[in-house]
Parts: C-alpha cells; sequence; structure tokens
C-alpha cells in the first residue's frame, strides 16, 4: 500500500513539473502554452484524489479525457506556432 502512494506522490510530482514547464514556456515564449499549464495543475488533483477505488475509477475516466484534450492543444499550439507567415 505504501508502494502505491509513493508512486501516486512521485507521478503528480511529475505533474507539478510538467505545469512549471508550461508556466515558464507560456511567460516566455508564447500564451499558446497556457493551455497545458492548467492541464499540469488538473493532473496533479486527478492522481491525488485516487485513494478510494470510487475516486480512482473517475479520476482515470478524467485523466483519459484530459490526456485527450491535452494531445489536441498540443497539435494546435504547433500548428499556429509554426504555420507559415
Amino acid at each position: 500500500m505504501s508502494n502505491e502512494k509513493g508512486m501516486r506522490v512521485l507521478t503528480s510530482l511529475v505533474a507539478l513539473g510538467i505545469f512549471i514547464v508550461a508556466a515558464l514556456a507560456t511567460y516566455f515564449q508564447s500564451i499558446l502554452a497556457l493551455p497545458l499549464a492548467i492541464i499540469g495543475i488538473i493532473f496533479v488533483s486527478f492522481i491525488l484524489m485516487q485513494k478510494d477505488e470510487k475516486s480512482a475509477h473517475l479520476a482515470e475516466n478524467l485523466e483519459r479525457l484530459a490526456f485527450i484534450i491535452t494531445f489536441l492543444i498540443i497539435c494546435i499550439a504547433f500548428i499556429c506556432l509554426y504555420k507559415a507567415i
């Protein structure tokens, strides 16, 4: 049980790192990376709320949806950033 708790904490730290990197990219480069920073914070809460089975199932479904949205936002951001002028 403590192994799962440790893994959950480490995974949430990765999501927090995603937020920090995206926030820095937003601040220094472009506002288009802001949705990635917001989604990183959402991932932290999803990962940390996986204590019981009901909330873990809800979090897994929401994470799957958030990953799809994140992928779409990244694709759109790359298209907007690197389109021909």
